[in-house]
């Protein structure tokens, strides 16, 4: 099958472009299929991944759901969250010939699940990333969609397929964590049409938002009390930055996943333009996560480490130790933000 990518210029034109037909032919051509999403997984990528492996179980599809990173423990009150295993349990003669890779710019971000497919495994990549790469067989990326939760919901109506009370809650999830509650620029009236569709289906916003954003562990709150500590602002208050180190988690008791959404904080200064969270530790240098207002293009500043992600939010790894990385960091905030007034 050819490739191909559709990126959409507008909401009104989804039922014609999206490429339905081919995604729902492929997957019921396979018996046994992986569906996996990127490393650190956020709940988009939790989200529909458990979407759609319930409607591919309704096809009697064998499905693998695949995580390399923990599942927050935010996300843990999602209904199958168990049925996710992790990637190194399975063996290594385990190889599955068909992928359905969710909210990925590229395969590399899946990990060690490339390890579980065949040489000539088919591939459906269905994301929103506007870099993304195109690698499936068939592409699906909606450049204009608000998350993939989103058009996860726009292929179940396609399809026919009625999605229960537990698959509208999850696909909630997906589209209200990666809209920042509804407050990115990416949130459409399609987008709030579709959190509306998924309410009437079962959703219950309370319930999720409560054990997304106000159920935090202990060691959540300790970790982000040392990391606002850390903060330090730059250029009359237009740059924010955060610093998290090995030893704030282990200080707090935390995992590695409770500081997700901590770099949010930095755009709730009054003048901050660009925010940057920088977690020293990691293998290869530096992990950063960008959040921005406005035009202030934060993709374009990570694809310049090989990362990636949205306008205003998106992540790099900077392959210096945690001081050198944040200098380096600085600079070229301060080189994006000058080119940006020109």
């Amino acid at each position: 099958m050819r490739s191909r990518i559709i990126q959409k210029n507008n909401h009104s034109q989804a039922a014609a472009a999206a490429p339905i037909a081919d995604i729902r032919g492929l997957l019921e051509s396979c018996r046994r299929i992986l569906v996996v999403s990127h490393i650190d997984p956020d709940g988009d990528a939790i989200g529909t991944q458990l979407a759609f492996a319930s409607y591919l179980r309704s096809l009697g599809k064998e499905v693998f759901p695949v995580r390399e990173a923990e599942v927050p423990a935010k996300y843990r009150f999602l209904h199958g969250i168990d049925s996710i295993t992790d990637v190194s349990s399975y063996d290594k003669d385990f190889s599955v010939g068909m992928a359905l890779i969710l909210e990925c710019p590229n395969v590399t971000r899946i990990g060690q699940a490339r390890r579980l497919l065949t040489p000539d495994a088919k591939i459906i990549n269905i994301d929103h990333h506007q870099d993304n790469e195109g690698f499936g067989d068939v592409n699906w990326v909606d450049t204009r969609a608000s998350s993939v939760g989103e058009m996860a919901f726009e292929y179940f109506s396609q399809v026919g397929y009625r999605i229960s009370t537990e698959t509208a809650e999850q696909l909630y999830t997906a589209i209200l964590t990666d809209t920042g509650r509804f407050r990115y620029s990416s949130t459409s009236s399609r987008t709030m049409a579709v959190a509306g569709r998924l309410i009437e289906a079962g959703a219950d916003p309370q319930k999720v938002c409560d054990n997304v954003y106000y159920n935090m562990r202990p060691s959540t709150m300790k970790l982000i009390g040392k990391v606002l500590n850390s903060i330090e602002f730059f250029d009359k208050g237009s740059i924010c930055l955060l610093t998290l180190t090995r030893q704030m988690l282990d200080q707090c008791g935390a995992e590695d996943s409770e500081a997700e959404g901590i770099v949010d904080f930095t755009l709730f200064t009054k003048g901050v333009l660009v925010g940057a969270l920088l977690k020293g530790g990691n293998p290869g240098g530096t992990k950063v996560s960008l959040r921005s207002r406005d035009d202030f293009d934060v993709a374009a500043l990570a694809s310049r480490f090989g990362g990636g992600g949205h306008p205003n939010a998106a992540g790099c790894v900077i392959p210096l130790p945690l001081p050198e990385a944040k200098k380096e960091l600085i600079k070229l905030l301060r080189e994006a933000r000058d080119g940006r007034a020109e």
